[in-house]
């Protein structure tokens, strides 16, 4: 009895045998090429097509390759015979490779890809699969095969769903995705109101051209992708706007399918993306060090030198204390800055540099202590300390370190409406960097700025060389209450914006001036006219520096009046999410902000900080072009 059920049990299996091997090719090899394996597999059951399932297992240290290589390798490809008559192939997210400046976008280790058959094929399926596969040399093989459909295996549903799941979707990742070409650069920006983690960029590259690795950066809900072109020979690629771009983006197991249409004028991403971390570091310590030279700080410290008078001359120890306490106020304005700085981030508000002028409570609290310091300077009221509390400062070997400190901080909070030299460039870069390094960057602006405070706390001796106390000090008290009475009164004129009032504009205002808008620019363009942009704010010392020494110059005001000129401001004073955006795409962090396109621009030149007659004037030429 026994012996009768085995032999039914072997008859079972010789009859299953055949009808699986039929269903799928067994995995192929080839005596030219012993480092891969290939297996196809086919399915039935869903109505109207066949599924068919390209596996694919690879030694380590070989690759294949995805539909587009990049710029070595061919994708897999399949020869079908009859009756098969279109295919469509479905393509895993892929990885990149880099070896010797060469990129490459395919698979390792091992792969499966999903193929739809346009009819129902119960019959044999036959065909070539040309595989290349590369490691150290690259080999080009051949792979016929020849394989029954099979109908309901749940194996084969499971494998096909499984790889089918590795398939970037058509939507569901991004919001927003833009694309431009300028200056054999491709530049593709993608938002993500989830914000970013890992991504990862993968293009289709067009025959006629070819795509180096993508340099990519994330500020909040923003994706810069940048990815030079060529024409494959160390030449200019060809001109890519206007065409079709297809591409894959990928974040932390999500990818996405898209076509983007190239656009003429890209926002280019900040050029300090380049630089290296030291570098930036140093721009923070020259830009913190020139906000000494501002005239935001100098009535801070014009007090702060004045007040090394009060100190007996011999007291080189006092003096450093002094110093020292006004170092520790700035570096921990600084370091408050950047927490304001991490926490508006990661709530996906809007920053930048001295946003918080733009609320009216914390200009209404500086006008109050400016007016306050300027009273006392003025005379009109003195700080008389009870005897106990003189006796303790006293006995503590100090004259009161915490005003020191506070004169420090103060110094910082005056010079956030200022945008020094290297300052910009520095700032937009922490803005759009790792937590870590905007902490660090901020850490290095604090010590800029701190540097002559530091380097008398390391030599009082310098200090020590002041004039002897004399009738000039009370002068010298009346110039401080001046200034400060100036500062305050600045402030001051900020308030009216906030409850609706208007004020009247400076004499450059009879230029016609357009609201700025990424719209206005292409429009202009298309006219085949030139565009000056000014991005601006009362709050802003800088920008009022450039608008009375260039802007209002009755050359510049002629030039941005010529009939191809379109004059665009954006006014930042109070929130706006466009003037917000419109600076972040152009990785800017503060005002002012100053840029020139036209047709020999058209992705637009940034302008310097501080604005001179010769640089806006020789832009406005230089965009014109031959016309």
């Amino acid at each position: 009895m026994l012996s009768l059920f085995r032999q039914t049990l072997i008859c079972l299996l010789l009859l299953w045998v055949p009808v699986s091997w039929a269903a799928q090719s067994a995995w192929l090899h080839s005596a030219d090429n012993n480092h891969a394996s290939v297996r196809l597999r086919a399915d039935t059951s869903v109505q109207g097509e066949t599924q068919v399932l390209l596996d694919v297992k690879l030694e380590d240290g070989w690759k294949t390759y995805w539909r587009s290589p990049g710029d070595g390798g061919v994708a897999p490809t399949i020869t079908w015979n009859e009756p098969v008559k279109a295919a469509q192939w479905f393509w895993p997210v892929p990885q990149r490779f880099d070896v010797a400046g060469i990129t490459t976008q395919g698979y390792q280790h091992q792969v499966s890809i999903p193929i739809k058959l346009a009819d129902k094929l119960p019959t044999k399926i036959a065909g070539v699969l040309t595989l290349s596969t590369c490691k150290d040399v690259c080999l080009l093989t051949d792979f016929p095969f020849e394989i029954t459909p099979m109908q309901g295996d749940a194996t084969f549903a499971h494998d096909y769903a499984q790889a089918m799941g590795k398939v970037p979707l058509p939507n569901g990742l991004m919001d927003v995705l833009k694309a431009g070409y300028h200056n054999a650069e491709l530049v593709v920006q993608a938002t993500r109101s989830a914000g970013w983690q890992k991504p990862e960029l993968y293009l289709d590259t067009p025959d006629d051209a070819s795509f180096g690795k993508p340099k990519i950066r994330v500020d909040g809900e923003t994706l810069w992708a940048t990815i030079p072109v060529s024409d494959g020979w160390d030449g200019v690629g060809p001109d890519l706007r206007g065409r079709h771009l297809s591409l894959v983006i990928a974040d932390n197991g999500v990818a996405q399918q898209s076509s983007v249409t190239i656009d003429a004028a890209p926002m280019v991403p900040d050029a300090g993306d380049d630089l290296a971390l030291w570098q930036v570091l140093l721009l923070a310590l020259l830009g913190g060090f020139i906000l000494n030279l501002m005239p935001c700080v100098l009535p801070v410290l014009g007090m702060k030198l004045g007040s090394v008078l009060l100190v007996d001359k011999q007291d080189q120890r006092q003096i450093r204390q002094q110093f020292l306490a006004s170092f520790a106020g700035i570096l921990t304005s600084f370091m408050a800055l950047a927490l304001l700085m991490t926490v508006l981030r990661l709530t996906h508000q809007a920053v930048g540099w001295g946003i918080q002028f733009q609320n009216v409570w914390f200009i209404g609290f500086m006008v109050l202590v400016m007016m306050i310091f300027s009273a006392n300077l003025f005379g009109l009221f003195e700080i008389h300390l009870s005897s106990k509390v003189t006796t303790k400062l006293a006995t503590q070997g100090g004259s009161g370190l915490s005003g020191h400190f506070w004169q420090g901080a103060l110094a910082t909070l005056l010079a956030t409406p200022c945008s020094a030299p290297f300052l910009g460039t520095a700032v937009a870069i922490a803005l759009g960097a790792s937590l870590p390094t905007l902490w660090g960057i901020f850490f290095a602006l604090g010590v800029g700025m701190s540097l002559p405070w530091l380097l008398i706390a390391m030599r009082p001796s310098l200090a020590l060389r002041l004039p002897k106390p004399g009738r000039w000090m009370l002068w010298l008290r009346r110039i401080l209450a001046v200034m400060m009475l100036g500062s305050a009164l600045w402030l001051a004129s900020l308030l009216p914006v906030h409850f609706s009032a208007t004020a009247n504009g400076p004499a450059e205002e009879k230029i016609a001036w357009q609201p700025l808008s990424e719209q206005a620019i292409q429009d202009a363009l298309a006219q085949n006219k030139r565009v000056f942009i000014d991005v601006t704010a009362d709050w802003c010392i800088t920008c009022k520096i450039n608008k009375l020494n260039v802007i209002a110059r009755d050359d510049v005001q002629a030039a941005l009046q010529e009939p191809d000129v379109v004059a665009l401001r954006g006014d930042w004073t109070l929130p706006s999410k466009e003037i917000t955006d419109f600076l972040k795409q152009r990785g800017q962090a503060g005002v002012p902000f100053n840029q020139v396109y036209g047709p020999n621009s058209p992705v637009g030149k940034p302008l310097q900080t501080l604005l001179t007659r010769d640089v806006v004037l020789n832009s406005l030429t230089e965009a014109k072009g031959n016309q």
